[in-house]
């Protein structure tokens, strides 16, 4: 078993691979976060969204409940440019 990170923020990818092992954590609330994607804009709109990091993060949260964990909230960080849009979906959870 590996030992946690000290938190409270985790890749949700590190967390599905098994390398943060979240059993032990011993905070109540956490938050776990997609990695960064990067959108690319095109004149007259974006490109399509991909649902990788939802799929990913879906997966993460139904692996947190399984332990004990019960979803909080989920929100979009994204960081705008010109022709660029960077994000990630990040998921509250808490320990009750």
């Amino acid at each position: 078993m590996n030992a946690p990170a000290p938190g409270p923020v985790f890749d949700v990818i590190a967390v599905l691979n098994g390398i943060v092992d979240l059993r032990s954590y011993q905070r109540r609330n956490l938050a776990l976060s997609t990695p960064p994607r990067v959108e690319y804009r095109k004149t007259g709109g974006s490109v399509s969204v991909i649902f990788e990091p939802i799929v990913h993060l879906l997966n993460g949260i139904e692996l947190l409940e399984s332990q004990g964990w019960e979803l909080v909230s989920v929100v979009e960080r994204s960081v705008d440019s010109t022709n660029t849009k960077e994000c990630c979906l990040v998921a509250f959870l808490r320990r009750p």
